[in-house]
């Protein structure tokens, strides 16, 4: 259940919101835009990054481009900025869990006047972090929601994400909680009554992902062992068995879909990079020990996502640059 200090806004055109986002990164970036782009009247954003330009750069993009709300964007200068602001959401979106819980753990402490805040983390961290955080913050009078994402970089541009939040439905999710999420996204998942249940589907897809991500470059490598069209083997997977997001949507075979501007035509620039992947396998595979689960195909994914992330040129690119990869590698190269 939503706890009760929620606030319900005013349906008249005086209400005001003050949106907070906190991490401007490839998926941050185009959430925090699709919030500033569909502001309603009154309405504020406030964004913030460790990284100076990164703000600056978000400001004069966003603005340039659209400069209808420009006066309701404001670019802060450090957590503590956020505290006098009566804020009603601020979304987290940072690389591991040590930075959510200072960042969340700095603006709980800084935080001025009885207008508390509800935290939204869209990161992808540890559940035993995410809950304590979530502990931690809820003691003290705030909410802390954990609501991940899926869809990559290219959903976070279109505003397609699918939301995973730690609640037991739709009804129990506030109608301004919804109107934020549908800014940034088109679906939302109301996974469970306890915290951490919204990371937990996020980390069981994403384990689901990288496995059938290595299967896909492995069976990409076959078909072309066997001297198949790999354009033509790519239509074929799409309508049949074999079909996943790896293998159609993030297809790694270049120019089968350039209506779609697929990492694979950019030699895999950009994207979900593989390090990151590799990321979100480990988190799998610890949060699967934390609820004594073993996972079969864990440790052999893992091994070969460290095995790619020890150069850099695979550990910085999309994750289906491991089609190319895999075909480099030769029988014996690795134990």
């Amino acid at each position: 259940m939503l706890r009760s200090q929620i606030r319900r806004f005013s349906s008249t055109p005086s209400h005001l919101t003050n949106y907070g986002f906190v991490g401007l990164g490839q998926m941050g970036q185009h959430m925090a835009r699709h919030i500033y782009n569909k502001l309603d009247p009154n309405d504020n954003l406030y964004v913030y990054d460790t990284v100076d330009k990164c703000s600056t750069a978000f400001y004069n993009d966003v603005t340039g481009k659209n400069p209808t709300n420009k006066g309701a964007l404001k670019t802060l200068s450090s957590l503590s900025d956020f505290s006098d602001k009566n804020m009603d959401f601020i979304v987290t979106m940072v690389p591991e869990g040590k930075h959510v819980k200072s960042v969340v753990e700095e603006l709980v402490k800084t935080h001025k006047g009885d207008k508390k805040p509800t935290f939204i983390d869209s990161s992808t961290i540890d559940i035993p972090t995410s809950i304590q955080v979530h502990d931690t913050v809820k003691s003290s009078g705030f909410d802390f929601i954990d609501a991940p994402v899926s869809g990559g970089v290219a959903g976070a541009r279109k505003a397609s994400l699918s939301f995973m939040l730690s609640r037991p439905t739709h009804e129990s999710i506030s109608p301004e909680l919804t109107t934020l999420l549908k800014k940034m996204g088109s679906n939302i998942f109301p996974c469970g009554e306890n915290h951490g249940t919204g990371l937990a589907a996020k980390l069981s897809n994403n384990y689901l992902l990288a496995i059938t991500n290595l299967a896909v470059a492995d069976s990409f490598q076959l078909a072309k062992s066997f001297g198949l069209d790999l354009q033509k083997y790519a239509k074929l997977v799409a309508v049949s068995t074999g079909k996943s997001w790896a293998s159609v949507d993030n297809c790694p075979i270049k120019g089968v879909y350039p209506e779609n501007e697929l990492p694979a035509d950019v030699d895999f620039a950009g994207g979900f990079v593989t390090k990151l992947t590799r990321k979100d396998l480990v988190l799998a595979t610890e949060s699967a020990k934390f609820n004594n689960r073993f996972l079969f195909l864990g440790d052999v994914g893992k091994y070969w996502y460290d095995e790619a992330c020890k150069r850099e040129d695979l550990a910085n690119r999309d994750l289906g640059v491991l089609f190319e990869w895999l075909g480099e590698v030769k029988k014996g190269d690795h134990k």
